[in-house]
């Protein structure tokens, strides 16, 4: 349980890990919504499309990446 706290703690926080980032945190719960709402369209329909599930988890974490990386590089280089 330890090793699982600290796992979304590091996943969850900063290059510093002193806190929990918003950017982070909603990047993580909109995948998370993505899964959820595929699994409840395949249990009401009984329909799941591969191609339109990974397309959009594909562009989720694209686009949460991307966001991510440039306020990392931006705060890094206000600090030097």
């Amino acid at each position: 349980m330890k090793t699982l706290r600290k796992l979304f703690h590091d996943w969850l926080s900063g290059p510093t890990n002193e806190f929990f980032e918003a950017g982070r945190f909603l990047w993580f719960a909109s995948v998370l919504a993505a899964i959820g709402y595929a699994g409840a369209h395949l249990y009401v329909n009984g329909v799941f499309d591969i191609l339109e599930f990974g397309g959009g988890i594909a562009a989720l974490l694209a686009a949460g990446g991307f966001g991510i990386g440039v306020k990392d590089r931006a705060a890094r280089d206000a600090r030097e």
